[in-house]
């Protein structure tokens, strides 16, 4: 079963459980532990006999695209426990939970922000790479973020010049 939960509202047993899965997917991964990360606003997770078999989170936020505003949501930490790998638990939670992004959230893109191995699996799911400088900030200011950018539209496809996140990444 999927659900949908404001992130602020979690349990802290369940916070602290997603946080050790965090930590054991992407804690050992320099630009992870050297980069500060927005606090998300929502969590989706997938639940198989009340375990968690599949979760990510959700930041929403106004970027700038080129010159224009979009609200978008960026999507992270997109983990399936070790235990439930190889399910297709992750594949149908992003598939089913688009419309979360587009009709309730009323987001004009999904951003996400990814590491090389994974471009195939995000590409079946529908979303594309973009190449184009994407900043953000961190609290000795804007950087550029140095690895893949991909982008989940519902109408169509941009090919961008420049992304600011305007703020943190996710």
């Amino acid at each position: 079963m999927i659900e949908v939960f404001k992130h602020s509202e979690l349990s802290e047993s369940i916070k602290n459980k997603l946080k050790s899965y965090i930590e054991i997917e992407f804690g050992h991964i320099p630009i992870v532990y050297e980069t500060e990360w927005a606090i998300p606003d929502w969590t989706i997770i997938y639940f198989e006999n009340n375990e968690i078999a599949t979760f990510y989170n959700i930041v929403e936020r106004e970027i700038i695209i080129d010159t224009k505003l979009f609200n978008i949501s960026g999507i992270n930490n997109v983990i399936t426990p070790k235990k439930f790998r190889g399910m297709g638990y992750a594949s149908k939670t992003l598939k089913e939970t688009t419309k979360v992004i587009f009709d309730n959230l009323k987001c004009d893109f999904g951003v996400l922000l990814c590491a090389d191995e994974l471009i195939p699996f995000y590409e079946r799911l529908s979303w594309y790479k973009i190449e184009c400088p994407v900043y953000f900030e961190q609290s000795d200011g804007k950087k550029l973020w140095k690895s893949n950018t991909m982008m989940l539209s519902k109408k169509k496809k941009l090919n961008p010049k420049r992304i600011e996140l305007n703020g943190l990444p996710w």
